[in-house]
Parts: C-alpha cells; structure tokens; sequence
C-alpha cells in the first residue's frame, strides 16, 4: 500500500520543506516555484514507473488503472498550474504558497484512488481547504471576497456531501461503494440511498461548478491568484469527475434511472442530465456578456461541466470515457489560456477584453498559444477541443436507446455553437486590436513560456492523434465497469 502512496508522500515531503524553508526566509518566489515543481516532477516520475497495472487495493487505497491515469494527469496538470509566475502583489509568502499548492493536489490525489466513504471525504477536503485559503493569499479587497465566498459555498457543499455519504453509511451498513452496491441489489428502491446520492451529486457539482452550485466561480476566477485559478478550473474538475464516475459506475449503476426523452426514470441519469441541461445554456449565455476575461473562463466552466455531465447522465461506458477524456483537454486548454492571461495582467494590470489589443504583435507565442487554446475550447478542428467534443456527444447519443438523448445533445451542439461568439472576440482583439503604445511588454521567462507553449502543443498532437488519449481512458473505465 505505501507503495501507491510514494507520489503524494513526495509531495507532502516536498510541501514541509517548502515550509522549513520559509520559516528560516531562505525561498523566495521563483525558489519555491522551481522546489514545488521539482517535487511534482518527481512524484510524476514514481507514478509513471508505477506502470498503473495493479488490479486493486484495499479499498481504502486504490492502484488500480483509473486511479494511476487520474493521478498522472492531475501531476501534469499541478506541474504545469506551478509553472505559473506569482505577482509580487499577490503574496508575500511564496513559500507557504507553493506547500498549500502541494498540499491541494495531494488531496485531490487521494480522492481519486479510494472507494471508501470517510476517506473520499477526507480527501476531498484536504484539497478544498488548501484551494480555499489559497484563493485569499493576496492581500486585495477582491481576493478576500473571491476566498469567503469559496469557503462559505464550499462548507455547505461538504455539508451536503458529508450528510449524504452519512446516510449511504446507514442505508448499507458499510464504509465501501461496494457495500452500497451490493445493499442495492436487495432494496434497489430504498428511499434512504436515493436521498443520500441527490445529496453527494449536489456536493460534487460544486466541485465541478455546475449550475445552480456554481456561485463562486466567478469571483474566485476573477479574484484568486493565476495559478491557484489553474488548479481550481483543472485539476479540481478532473478530480470531482473522476470521483463521481467512481461512485456512479461501482456504488450506483442500480440507481441509474433513464434521461430518455419520454421514458425518464428517476435517478442518477436524469438528475445529471437537469444539471447539464441548465448549466450548458446558463454558463454559455452568462459568459456572453463578461468583459473580463477571466471571469468568462469562469462561465466557461460551468457551461463545460454540463457538457461533461451529458456523458455521465448515459450511463454508459464509452460516453463516460469520452467525458473524461474531454475534461482532459479542458483541463489543458484551461490552463493554456490562464498562462497567457496571467501574462498580459502582469503588463496591462488587468484582464479585460481590451488588454488583448494587438497581442500578436507584442509577443506572437503568447497570441498563438491564446488562438489555439480558445479555438479548442470553443471546438474548432483540427484541435483537440474539437474531438473531444465529437467523440463526448456521439457517444451520448449511440448510448441510449432510439436516441433518446437527442434533446439533452441538441442542447450541447448549440451552446456550443453559442460559444464561438465569446471566444472569437478575445482572439479578434489578441490579432486584429491596435495595441496600446504606452505599454510595456516584459519578457517571457522560461517557465511561462513553457506553461504556455506545452499545452497548445499537446492540444495540437491530440487533436491530431486522438486515440493516444481516448483509448487508454476508455480502457480504464471499462475495466472499472467490468468489475
């Protein structure tokens, strides 16, 4: 079992360092930048030798393929959310920074590979408390509004998520998501494990900023440091899903219920398919009128949670291997476009669609990198964005019987098309704006210019090459549904 632990024990080793180092005030902002990605890199390189190809564990801690997938994903995701710059403004105390960061993706981490109620919760927490105190650390009006509010909203999701896990511990009798299934097979219309799964769903939609448990977003994206943003719109939204797949497809598959047009049964499927409905339409049209970009990215989100919760509401294998697979590339354009973001709030001060007038020509890798980040999102070909998108509502429509998703993936298909519009008109200023004479551009240093560069590289090459990411997640969630 410690063995499965060696990642998230070098993260933690690392996080006391990065502590040791800034009570004797010997870091400073790029030391512990470079220590926590050195940390990250090392854990990667444990997960990648792990080879991922244990069958199981305890329950308690999980080696089995989704978990190794997940957390390397997560790893990438944290190395690339570190190569972020912090602003001088943002904190004073870059050293317990960099060890919260490292403590958030632990948490996140271990949620993913664990099957055991307490632990999930647990887990779950440890990262939300760490992404809470991090959205505060600047010392700005915005910044505590953006932690309070986080941490209010999050405290009544745990609530809702803690209860409802209490319940399933009462209703089976057992701490496991096995013991909940295997309950279900005797009491398949128990009322108590219906109540407790509305209850953990409404918690995890939190996590992934779907609508209406979407309220924070918008000021923490707007208020919280760059890099405490990236691994809240990624690695928190791969964490969360993978989470709900675990307990969708081990605990759940009884309660499953139907979201067909005219055949709706009550369950899992149709409650998801309400929040994806109500969340494409409402993060789409919302993300229209926001002038700061960041706070767009923020609607942005919840519009792609409801795309991601389209999948998951089929109940269906290959399209919720094809929702992980685009969380993924979300997770990863997300982030691509938080980098160049950061970048021109460092030069311009602040992050309106104006401040990207005439980008190409004060740094055409920073305008590049934005066209390629926003056209996959936005679901342009030849892009990654774009067949993460195809493979996700194909499948949702060939899963259900008749077609009988049409309705839900209509809705997907035109959002979709909605958000061209929002999209577009950043990439317009970046390229077609005349850029402000009186501003100065600083130079892009290594790790930002790597931040940038490897995620519109990897949007590319997967786009091109698709099945390099689709066919080991659709392998891992069949071998997880076969159990």
């Amino acid at each position: 079992m410690f063995q499965s632990l060696l990642p998230e024990s070098v993260l933690v080793l690392t996080a006391l360092i990065l502590l040791g180092l800034a009570v004797s005030k010997r870091v400073g902002a790029v030391g512990a930048q470079r220590v926590a990605a050195a940390g990250t890199l090392v854990a990667l390189a444990l997960m990648l030798r792990g080879g991922g190809a244990e069958p199981g564990g305890t329950g308690l801690i999980l080696a089995d393929p989704l978990a190794h997938l997940a957390k390397s994903v997560l790893l990438v995701v944290g190395f690339l959310a570190l190569l972020l710059p912090i602003a001088p403004k943002e904190t004073e105390h870059p050293g317990e920074y960099h060890a919260l960061l490292l403590f958030a993706l632990t948490g996140l981490m271990l949620a993913t590979g664990t099957e055991h109620l307490l632990m999930l919760f647990i887990s779950l927490e440890l990262g939300s408390l760490s992404l809470y105190l991090l959205a505060g650390f600047p010392r700005t009006p915005r910044a505590a509004e953006a932690s309070l509010k986080y941490f209010l909203f999050g405290a009544v999701s745990a609530a809702f998520l803690w209860f409802g896990l209490s319940l399933l511990y009462g209703f089976s009798g057992g701490a496991m998501l096995l013991d909940v299934a295997a309950r279900l097979q005797s009491a398949p219309d128990a009322a108590l494990a219906f109540a407790g799964l509305a209850m953990v769903l409404a918690g995890l939609a939190f996590k992934l900023a779907a609508a209406p448990f979407h309220a924070w977003a918008p000021d923490v994206y707007q208020g919280a440091p760059a890099t405490t943003v990236a691994l809240v719109a990624a690695a928190s939204k791969v964490a969360a899903l993978v989470v709900l797949l675990r307990i969708l497809i081990t605990g759940f598959d009884a309660l499953a219920g139907s979201a067909a047009w005219g055949a709706m049964i009550s369950g899992s499927s149709m409650w998801l398919a309400a929040l994806a409905a109500v969340s494409m339409i409402y993060g789409n049209l919302l993300a229209l009128v926001q002038r700061s970009v960041r706070r767009l990215l923020a609607y942005s989100a919840i519009a792609n949670a409801g795309y991601l919760l389209v999948g998951l509401s089929t109940n269906h294998p290959s399209a919720q291997a094809a929702a992980l697979t685009y969380a993924v590339i979300y997770s990863i354009a997300t982030l691509g476009a938080l980098a160049v973001t950061a970048a021109v709030e460092r030069d311009h001060g602040d992050d309106s669609r104006n401040a990207f007038d005439g980008l190409v020509h004060r740094s055409p890798l920073l305008a590049v990198a934005l066209l390629v980040c926003l056209a996959s999102l936005a679901g342009l070909p030849p892009l990654a964005g774009f067949t993460g998108k195809f493979v996700l509502f194909t499948q949702s429509l060939a899963a259900v019987p008749s077609h009988g998703l049409v309705w839900l993936v209509a809705i997907a298909v035109v959002t979709s098309a909605v958000s061209l519009r929002y999209y577009l008109v950043i990439v317009k200023h970046a390229f077609a704006g005349k850029p402000e004479s009186h501003i100065e551009f600083k130079k892009i240093t290594f790790e930002q210019g790597l931040a940038v560069a490897l995620p519109a590289l990897a949007l590319v090459v997967l786009g091109l090459f698709p099945s390099w990411l689709l066919e080991p997640v659709t392998r891992v969630i069949s071998q997880l549904a076969a159990r």
